[in-house]
């Protein structure tokens, strides 16, 4: 009986080891989801009230919708600007 034992003990290390990994695998998983789940309950910070160099700040989209007429604008100026310079009188 011992010396099958001694024989197969490479066998008996090789799965010992493959269970512990194993279960250290199911415990940093535990871990992990545990962590997850904490990250996901947690709320953002209310950053309403936050002003930055004096001004408050504004919503995305409307800064976006006031550069977009700024561009606009500065297009019909150019376009203003060539066709006074193609006039021969001026």
């Amino acid at each position: 009986m011992v010396k099958k034992i001694q024989d197969n003990l490479t066998n008996i290390v090789v799965v010992l080891g493959l269970i512990a990994s194993i279960g250290a695998g199911f415990t940093k998983f535990a871990k992990m989801e545990s962590t997850i789940e904490q990250l996901s309950n947690a709320t953002a910070p209310d950053l309403s009230g936050i002003e930055t160099n004096g001004f408050a700040i504004i919503d995305q989209d409307k800064e976006i919708a006031i550069m977009q007429k700024e561009i606009e604008v500065l297009k019909l100026e150019i376009l203003e600007i060539k066709e006074n310079n193609k006039n021969p009188l001026q």
